[in-house]
């Protein structure tokens, strides 16, 4: 993982360590990360309009996991 991603991760956790939904970590990481990293997230899809999750974003679930000890619920909504 990049370490920008990884000190983006550890910097919001060091103020919110309880975020336990992927909506809300994913919009604290955006407000750190810069444009390249930024444009790894997934979008909703067109059609569905449901969120499509990436191999990206999944490693930043685990990644909090680890840190935080909490699962992200990634739901699709």
């Amino acid at each position: 993982m990049d370490p920008k991603v990884e000190d983006a991760i550890s910097f919001v956790y060091s103020y919110a360590p309880n975020i336990d939904e992927w909506k809300i970590l994913k919009k604290e990481l955006l407000k750190f990360l810069p444009a390249s990293q930024r444009k790894l997230f997934s979008t909703r899809d067109e059609k569905t309009k449901e969120m499509n999750f990436n191999d990206f974003e999944k490693s930043i679930a685990e990644r909090w996991k680890t840190i935080a000890g909490v699962n992200i619920y990634l739901i699709k909504s």
